[in-house]
């Protein structure tokens, strides 16, 4: 098994229809099916956080060894996030205007073993306004910017 990776399998037992996941957080368009989760193959350390919703919504569940999703998440994985132990995908913050869409805005931080001195705190959910304090270094990556 790869220690680099994060593998969905789309059958029980962790085979069929396979997607390779980098640290990083994945919605409905990132991943090649919505709802084809049934397994992963995850190496030692790393995290993966299944949502039943696109936009990190919905139940999640916390997964930290390679296994079957459970019959409670079985096929209804339409958002995740994976963590490894030098790289973890903290936060996701979206806000769903009138019309059904919206902006997913995901912040990593890139040193995980540093106390975390960065915040990113939405202040106003319509129309949505952020506040941001940045101490460590991190990556933002924002989805649908201008919407």
């Amino acid at each position: 098994m790869a220690n680099d990776h994060v593998i969905v399998h789309g059958e029980r037992g962790c085979t069929g229809k396979s997607q390779t996941l980098q640290p990083g957080a994945y919605d409905t368009s990132a991943l090649d099916d919505d709802d084809f989760i049934s397994s992963v193959t995850i190496p030692k350390g790393w995290t993966v956080t299944l949502y039943e919703d696109s936009k990190f919504a919905g139940r999640s569940k916390t997964l930290t060894a390679t296994g079957d999703v459970g019959d409670d998440f079985d096929n209804i994985t339409s958002s995740l996030t994976v963590s490894s132990p030098d790289k973890e995908a903290i936060v996701k913050v979206g806000d769903t205007h009138k019309d059904g869409k919206g902006s997913t805005i995901t912040v990593e931080q890139n040193d995980v073993d540093v106390d975390s001195k960065s915040l990113l705190k939405l202040t106003q959910r319509f129309p949505p306004k952020y506040e941001s304090i940045m101490v460590l270094s991190f990556t933002m990556t924002i989805d649908q910017p201008g919407m």
